[in-house]
């Protein structure tokens, strides 16, 4: 008998076709396609409507990090906060400073307290407004994700009518203030570039890679585009001031 399928644990792997076997399938169990040296998707990806921020193009990309290549990728797993690279997780305790729809700064506990929150913001009713302040006073990100799911489930009608459109550029945003106030995880996030970075969710197969790689791991691929982003306003900025040095 083969050996027993086991969830990969958090940390770099090597290549990507290796990194972990099923006693039922020879092939690999998470791939990955070349949208750019720095992009690098895990899944099996299905078409997308609407897919917001766009993705950096492979010129835009290849010129920020051209150190990546889909032949030589490694394969980084975060999930828990507590793991190696748990800094990762919309769950560990980085709170955000972030102005709301009225320009006024709010700070929100963690970024799962800000995304779930989302989910009902711009709905004018005043369950709506109640459900975000509950969310938001949440003790943990874990009790902030219950109540969001739980609300959405149960009261669907006080989800903002464009959540499943907008549910990725608030990820976006909320990612790209964590690890812009925070320097010590900027500098983690660019000291994986080269490596694709999946969140190793079993379950939420959005977000997450999934089981099997049958994720669309969309949580790692903002986190790839934000390194590319990050990457290439380093470059910009030594570009800048070796051109000052030189007047």
């Amino acid at each position: 008998m083969g050996k027993p399928y086991t969830q990969p644990t958090a940390g770099i792997t090597g290549h990507s076709t290796a990194f972990r076997t099923s006693p039922m399938r020879c092939t690999p169990l998470v791939a990955h396609e070349t949208v750019g040296p720095d992009i690098l998707i895990s899944g099996f990806l299905q078409p997308i409507p609407d897919l917001t921020p766009i993705i950096p193009s492979v010129n835009e990309t290849s010129a920020i990090d051209p150190t990546v290549t889909p032949d030589d990728a490694r394969i980084l797993f975060f999930y828990k906060a507590w793991d190696p690279y748990g800094a990762f997780s919309n769950f560990s305790p980085y709170p955000l400073h972030m102005t709301d729809e009225n320009g006024v700064y709010l700070t929100w506990p963690s970024v799962e307290h800000y995304y779930q929150a989302h989910k009902f913001i711009g709905v004018n009713d005043p369950l709506a407004r109640d459900c975000i302040e509950k969310i938001k006073s949440s003790k943990s990100p874990e009790e902030a994700a219950r109540e969001g799911r739980k609300i959405q489930k149960q009261c669907p009608d006080l989800v903002r009518p464009d959540w499943e459109t907008a549910k990725i550029d608030v990820m976006y945003k909320a990612l790209k203030c964590k690890f812009s106030i925070y320097p010590h995880l900027n500098s983690l996030l660019l000291s994986t570039a080269g490596s694709v970075l999946v969140e190793a969710s079993p379950y939420d197969l959005f977000w997450g890679g999934g089981r099997e790689g049958e994720g669309l791991n969309y949580l790692g691929r903002l986190l790839m585009q934000l390194r590319s982003e990050f990457l290439g306003e380093s470059l910009t900025s030594s570009e800048s001031s070796s051109e000052h040095c030189n007047l």
